[in-house]
């Protein structure tokens, strides 16, 4: 078996482990969170990469429990965000190394906010930055390939500190929904070009989240051409840049402006595009989360059928390229 057949089984593992391992974490986190809840104040929570995605997809399910609720990325928070005492702020590193997400934790605990590390190391640099402590109850299968499982723990990890799962097992959800989604990416993979490009689009901060999400699967399955896109925004111009044969991934979050997302699909065939589509139809309580974890599913089903119809490497998205290198130079600057 070669680099890249290895690093497809390492994928198919997680799409097939992750429905039996979720609802045991869901649990857990449900237990370890609800003495962690928020009570006053804004909540902020991000990081760097899949952290922001998930917290943006994550914000109709915070503002449904009753939060005053801003996703922001480790920048923002660091930087930009007008976090006041009282406030509570969530830093996402499922490593806890990530410098940026730690400094701006420091930062939140200088202006008397409270802070809460999400992650799997207790001894990391996060968890020191913070006053509390969420551990992910689980180990990662593997860090070298596109993270999935890693992102559905993070969604579940919010999830739990917005407030109770009562009644929501993601395990059985993702049990009935796996093979289907396998199926339908291997679908979509078979027929699209090899030079196909992909543009991933949600109505929403929360449906954009999981479109940036899906976009950097694409990234990361070998520096593959993917963009995500506000789906109103996407009709003010950059239609412009499709061409035909390239696939677009349309998101919903259960919400109101599901209709107008799912409204653009038959332009988007009529420009020669292939359309895909998850995480609609949902209405109940917990409607965002369960759109958030059947968007990324998608997403994961899709980068592993594309990188086994291209034959990629995932462990190896520069191919050959300075890119690793050059990002090894970024993360070590200092603020």
């Amino acid at each position: 078996m070669d680099s890249a057949e290895l690093s497809w089984a390492l994928m198919r593992r997680e799409l097939d482990e992750q429905p039996a391992l979720l609802t045991g974490i869901a649990a857990a986190l449900a237990e370890a969170a609800a003495p962690l809840r928020p009570t006053a104040g804004t909540v902020w929570a991000g990081g760097c990469g899949d952290s922001i995605f998930a917290a943006e997809a994550l914000a109709p399910h915070f503002r449904a429990q009753g939060h005053s609720f801003r996703p922001a990325s480790a920048a923002e928070l660091l930087w930009d965000a007008d976090i006041r005492p009282g406030d509570t702020v969530i830093g996402i590193s499922i490593s806890g190394s990530t410098r940026r997400t730690v400094d701006a934790l420091r930062t939140a605990r200088d202006r008397e906010a409270r802070t809460i590390a999400v992650t799997i190391n207790a001894d990391s640099a996060l968890a020191q930055a913070a006053d509390a402590t969420l551990l992910l109850p689980y180990t990662p299968i593997s860090r070298a390939i596109p993270h999935g499982f890693d992102y559905h723990v993070t969604l579940l990890a919010l999830a739990a500190l917005a407030g109770p799962l009562d009644g929501f097992d993601p395990g059985a959800l993702l049990a009935s929904a796996t093979e289907p989604a396998r199926a339908d990416a291997a679908r979509i993979a078979e027929t699209l070009a090899e030079g196909a490009r992909f543009f991933f689009l949600g109505s929403g901060g929360a449906a954009r989240g999981t479109a940036a999400f899906a976009a950097a699967k694409m990234h990361e399955a070998g520096g593959l051409a993917a963009w995500s896109f506000e789906a109103e925004n996407f009709c003010h111009g950059a239609q412009f840049m499709l061409t035909p044969g390239d696939y677009v991934g349309l998101f919903g979050t259960g919400g109101p402006a599901d209709a107008r997302t799912r409204a653009l699909k038959p332009g988007l065939e009529r420009l020669g595009a292939t359309v895909g589509a998850a995480g609609f139809g949902a209405k109940d309580p917990h409607a965002g989360l369960r759109a958030a974890l059947l968007g990324a599913l998608h997403a994961q089903a899709l980068c592993l059928a594309v990188a086994e119809r291209r034959g990629l490497d995932v462990t190896d998205p520069a191919r050959g390229s300075a890119a690793a290198e050059v990002q090894k130079d970024w993360f070590g600057w200092e603020a």
